[in-house]
């Protein structure tokens, strides 16, 4: 009898915790299942985006969803977005880590995928200064296509002369 209240007990502070504990400091969203969250949610429509489309709908701008134990908060509503991302980014900055796979896999938090924080800042403003040595943020390609436009303008104008008319014109040449 004993062991029948425990596992009563027991099973109760289980739901507990899965229902209601987990989930009080995050913002609302559809009730997780244990171990895997709301995985199935998403799986049962394919994609999935409807499920977001609809959680968005009756959670409002800002709700909470479960990829297995892990909560994700989402933000569906562009004026929380820009409050949250823009104007307070540093504090929504950092990311959900997997140390034992980047450590499995790239053998530390090494790059500009990987790492996060001073060092990402780091290894941004070099990277940003490199690229920017060989071209990159200059739009060299537009200037090109501007010029070779421009020369085949003042040709075309040439050959057509100060009449304005002109025979049938060929533009193979042009080219």
């Amino acid at each position: 009898m004993l062991a029948w209240v425990l596992l009563g007990i027991l099973t109760a502070a289980f739901w507990f915790y899965h229902l209601n504990w987990k989930r009080r400091n995050l913002p609302p969203g559809p009730t997780p299942l244990p171990f895997i969250g709301n995985v199935l949610d998403i799986a049962r429509n394919p994609p999935g985006y409807k499920c977001y489309t609809d959680w968005s709908k009756e959670y409002g701008g800002i709700f909470t969803y479960w990829l297995g134990p892990m909560p994700v908060v989402a933000f569906t509503d562009y004026d929380m977005i820009q409050e949250a991302f823009v104007k307070d980014g540093e504090a929504y900055s950092g990311r959900k880590v997997f140390e034992y796979f980047i450590d499995l896999v790239r053998g530390g938090r090494y790059g500009i995928i990987d790492t996060e924080g001073p060092l990402w800042r780091e290894q941004r403003r070099f990277s940003l200064h490199v690229l920017r040595d060989f071209g990159f943020g200059r739009n060299l390609m537009e200037e090109r296509v501007l010029d070779e436009v421009r020369a085949m303008t003042a040709n075309l104008t040439a050959d057509v002369g100060a009449t304005g008319k002109a025979p049938a014109i060929d533009l193979v040449p042009y080219f």
